[in-house]
């Protein structure tokens, strides 16, 4: 590496760290704006946050009418309840996630074209959002899963700790690519509904893995490579107690860093010219 290209690589650092420490910096904020989202989402609603979890949870009662009969016998997962809302519960975090990276940009206009600072901001303060909605899901699941099936909190629940933040560090860089493209290209929100709909219809989430051990070695192996496959069987491993792949870890870890890098890398590199398109 010549002198110049060590000073860029310098350069580059020192700049990730500034813009790292100005996000830290205005953590509270982040916070106190998610917050405020939330109230002014759910104020005007007799249920309020319990929306967040309605949501999937009508949307599994639907995939439980219809494929809890296809599904029928041994093709039809132990537990189907708990195996389908487990699966419902983490994509619908995802979903959030990156239907808020989609809006935060463009709901805050003013902010982004008056107010110098790092714009990932709102990318995180939209994440803390669906998270804590998220995190709600997981006291619904028991509530239903335990009288339903007897499934309640083991020591295997500690599995949520390591699933979490690779699940938030994955649901950021998605957020930040979303983002990215929904600023300039607005039919983006119009799309991402088909989109995140076909990707839960390849996530082992209604369907379950014993299709994989008839459907043949190539097509087992391109399910494998869905960010999601690993990080719900963590999921499921942590609410369920299901057994776990020594790989998923790993697997997981390096999807979410990757999308995370990917994602605000593209991000902070746009984000000063967003305001000529607000």
């Amino acid at each position: 590496m010549t002198t110049s290209q060590t000073r860029g690589a310098r350069y580059r650092a020192r700049r990730l760290q500034g813009y790292l420490a100005d996000i830290w910096s205005r953590r509270e904020f982040a916070w106190y704006l998610a917050a405020g989202n939330l109230k002014a989402r759910n104020v005007s609603t007799a249920l309020g946050l319990f929306w967040w979890v309605l949501n999937p949870l009508l949307l599994g009662l639907v995939y439980f009418l219809v494929f809890g009969i296809v599904f029928a016998g041994g093709s039809r997962p132990d537990d189907h309840v708990a195996y389908l809302l487990a699966g419902m519960f983490a994509f619908h975090f995802t979903h959030q996630s990156m239907t808020g990276g989609a809006n935060s940009i463009l709901q805050n206009s003013k902010l982004v074209a008056n107010l110098k600072f790092p714009k990932m901001v709102l990318l995180v303060s939209g994440v803390i959002e669906s998270g804590i909605g998220f995190l709600s899901s997981l006291v619904v699941f028991f509530l239903i899963a335990g009288p339903a099936a007897g499934i309640w909190p083991t020591v295997s629940f500690a599995w949520v700790l390591a699933a979490l933040p690779i699940h938030v560090m994955m649901n950021l860089g998605l957020a930040a690519m979303v983002a990215r493209l929904a600023v300039p290209f607005r039919d983006i929100n119009n799309f991402l509904p088909y989109l995140t709909r076909l990707w839960l219809y390849l996530s082992p989430i209604i369907w379950p893995l014993s299709f994989l051990e008839s459907a043949g070695e190539t097509v087992s192996s391109l399910a494998r490579l869905n960010p999601m496959f690993h990080l719900i069987a963590m999921y499921r491993t942590a609410l369920m107690g299901a057994p776990l792949e020594p790989s998923s870890l790993l697997v997981s870890a390096g999807w979410a860093v990757t999308l995370l890098m990917l994602g605000t890398g593209i991000f902070v590199t746009y984000e000063n010219k967003m305001a000529r398109y607000l």
